[in-house]
């Protein structure tokens, strides 16, 4: 008991930093790239009362809710951030909610210092979430609200209330001097990555010009509540930029390629309000922000700290040491690089199926302009569009493109071409060299007024169009079983399509088979069957057939029980007989487990569970030197309580940042007390050690955020 309570003391000090931090997680296959819909349906058509699916970072709960609760055009566009079915939050129409018991829903409260959500946010699960706030300043008029760029939130489903943990804040309280826009367009994730696509406007007071901007943000997930402190930027500004008002702007990922294709595809409206679509590429995306942060670290010209250049402001770098993924706090490199190669992309649709050059290529074209040809005369390549309609293509309000990508080993890209009105909609589809094929069906039900969103639905894979007041569904099955040639395929990656791996095919599960355990392979034989500390620790285990898998993506996890892991695997010439060494953790007789995993997706897992057990006796803790070192790290710790408690007393007078906080960089003509100092990310202290202090522990003073309540003046800066 002595024990539990001194680990118990020892967590309890060290979750104070870290206890609204999100877990590690995996995405699914098909959210490891992006995950835009929470809320999606296992079943069609719907009863009185429909079966949602929630999906939030690489999770999945089933939750049914009435339709009296609410519409399924509303919850369709929830962004949920936590799978609490008594208590599930999310944020709709920018405003956070929380849904009790799945019979009422109640509005959030925002804790003081906190502004209204105002852009998209992203769910990390265990009730975080990064928010992009959305500015819009046109008029460059002072707002009431002091804006953060970039906002880590923490939902409080005890509380019933949204908070700020860490942000990336304006850099002076007259930043809204210069910024006349700042949105997020998109997103995508990967290797532990995120990528923010910002569009951006912004007023340079020198040359009374305004320049419109894009810029793409990396943060590091593997930071986790710290990942904002580890930004980089590269910045894009194009003439084409400057002349036109930028209305949609994605990213593209051919996942086929290795590494990943990376490029943008940019929605113009011309000066005769025309929309045109341009692709922009890049030369190896991935590598382009650690070299930004190196060359920034050793002093390069040309490389800034991002909130200086929204200001116009020039901000050198100084020399200093770069780790990919440190915490600069508020430093944020910044660049501005060029385009390896500018394209026009035009999208021509004809009234049932359309072939369009592949996304990442070059083509010849004699149209300038996106329209659709609902009439031809011909065959083949020398078809001639006798009837075309491109009115649609001046009305960016109406119409919009999305791109859904999906990596190893489906390899698929779909691009949806989405319209108010249903015929001029397209789900078009692109896979290794080929060319993206368009798809319409003529339906003669009304499928107008539909949402400008095409719903991702996890499973059954597929799509859905949701219309605005007629909450009316009309979804898009796409199965992809027959694309698996093999029964480890079949069932790790096609599972979730809801296939089977059956009489030497994949299929479509007709009959809901759920079993993934001994399916495509099963253990025959395993030596030896008792391990104890003075035993061999290797255990050898022989399966029924070659156990064949591409181990770049893929791996083995052998245990014994939950806590007895083997390492160390080796496999004979034809893959049917593994060698490893069982670390002994828990005493007991266990089955011995063979799991074949994905290194990336949370939902892509095959194992085979052995007849015969394995008798493990584990060697005995001896505990005198884990209490040693507990008493030891509490003593510490009250240490540091004491001296935190000390800075507290002399933070009550008045404070002068020194000149060592601002050394990183170098500005004579401003004020040491306005450089970015490495510890000016916003922080929100946890509860326990905002019940015993009255300052911030930040070396970077702040004035108490203000109570009074927003003032619908507010609004006019902010534009959902």
């Amino acid at each position: 008991m002595l024990i539990l309570n001194l680990i118990a003391i020892l967590q309890f000090f060290l979750s104070i930093e870290y206890s609204y931090s999100f877990r590690g997680f995996k995405n699914t296959q098909n959210t490891y790239y992006k995950a835009l819909d929470s809320v999606y349906f296992r079943s069609f058509p719907f009863n009185k009362l429909p079966s949602y699916d929630i999906y939030v970072a690489g999770d999945t709960i089933n939750i049914k809710i009435p339709k009296s609760v609410v519409n399924v055009s509303e919850i369709v566009n929830w962004k949920v951030v936590n799978l609490r079915r008594n208590k599930l939050m999310f944020v709709y129409k920018n405003k956070p909610r929380i849904l009790i018991d799945r019979k009422t829903i109640r509005p959030m409260k925002l804790k003081p210092g906190t502004n209204p959500l105002t852009g998209p946010i992203i769910a990390f699960g265990d009730n975080a979430a990064l928010h992009v706030p959305t500015i819009f300043n046109p008029n460059l008029t002072e707002p009431f609200l002091k804006w953060n760029y970039i906002e880590y939130l923490y939902f409080d489903h005890k509380n019933e209330e949204v908070s700020v943990l860490r942000s990336l804040p304006r850099l002076k309280d007259d930043d809204w001097k210069f910024i006349k826009e700042w949105k997020m367009m998109d997103y995508i994730h990967f290797d532990d990555k995120l990528y923010l696509l910002i569009k951006r406007s912004i007023w340079n007071e020198k040359t009374a010009s305004v320049t419109q901007e894009i810029s793409i943000i990396r943060l590091c997930l593997d930071k986790r509540v710290e990942l904002i402190s580890s930004a980089i930027e590269i910045r894009y500004n194009r003439p084409e930029f400057q002349n036109n008002q930028i209305t949609g702007a994605i990213f593209i990922c051919l996942a086929y390629y290795i590494p990943e294709k990376i490029f943008l595809l940019i929605t113009h409206k011309t000066a005769n309000q025309t929309l045109v679509h341009k692709r922009y590429f890049f030369n190896d995306f991935v590598s382009l922000f650690d070299k930004t942060g190196e060359e920034c670290a050793s002093g390069a010209n040309n490389y800034t700290l991002m909130r200086y250049h929204l200001r116009s402001e020039v901000r050198s770098c100084q020399k200093t040491t770069f780790k990919s993924c440190s915490s600069n706090r508020n430093t944020v490199p910044s660049v501005e690089l060029n385009f390896t190669q500018i394209l026009d992309y035009h999208f021509i649709f004809a009234d049932g199926m359309s072939e369009l050059t592949g996304l990442e290529y070059a083509y010849d074209h004699t149209f300038n302009e996106t329209h659709f040809c609902h009439q031809r005369i011909g065959y083949g390549f020398i078809q001639i569009c006798i009837e075309i309609d491109k009115n649609f293509n001046q009305d960016d309000s109406i119409q919009n493109v999305e791109v859904f990508f999906f990596g190893f080993p489906f390899y698929r890209l779909f691009l949806s071409y989405n319209n108010l009105r249903y015929n001029e909609s397209r789900l078009c589809e692109q896979y290794v060299n080929t060319s993206l094929m368009c798809y319409y069906k003529d339906n003669s039900a009304s499928k107008d007024h539909l949402q400008l969103h095409y719903y991702f639905n996890h499973r059954p894979f597929g799509f859905f169009h949701v219309t605005e007041d007629t909450n009316e569904v009309f979804r898009k099955t796409i199965v992809r079983c027959l694309d698996h040639l093999s029964c480890i395929h079949c069932m790790m990656y096609g599972h979730s399509m809801d296939c089977i791996w059956s009489d030497s095919s994949c299929r479509e599960n007709e009959d809901n088979v759920t079993q993934t355990v001994n399916h495509c392979f099963k253990i025959t034989s395993i030596s030896p069957l008792m391990f104890n500390s003075t035993s061999p620790e290797t255990l050898t285990i022989e399966l029924d057939r070659p156990l064949e898998f591409n181990d770049t993506q893929e791996y083995l996890d052998i245990k014994a029980g939950p806590n007895n892991h083997c390492t160390n695997i080796t496999q004979n010439h034809n893959v049917s007989i593994f060698k490893c060494s069982m670390r002994l953790s828990e005493s007991g007789k266990f089955k011995i487990s063979v799991s074949l995993r994905n290194y990336k997706y949370a939902d892509t897992n095959i194992s085979a569970l052995s007849t015969e057990k394995v008798d493990i006796v584990a060697p005995e803790v001896d505990y005198l030197p884990i209490i040693v070192s507990l008493v030891s790290g509490l003593t510490l710790i009250s240490f540091i309580i004491v001296y935190v408690r000390s800075k507290k007393q002399q933070s009550k007078g008045p404070k002068k940042v020194t000149k060592g906080k601002v050394s990183k960089f170098s500005d004579s003509k401003e004020k040491q007390g306005s450089a970015e100092t490495i510890h000016s990310v916003t922080r929100v202290q946890a509860k326990i050690l905002a019940s015993r202090m009255n300052t911030s522990n930040d070396s970077t003073i702040q004035a108490k955020p203000s109570n009074k309540p927003w003032t619908s003046g507010s609004s006019v800066y902010y534009k959902s």
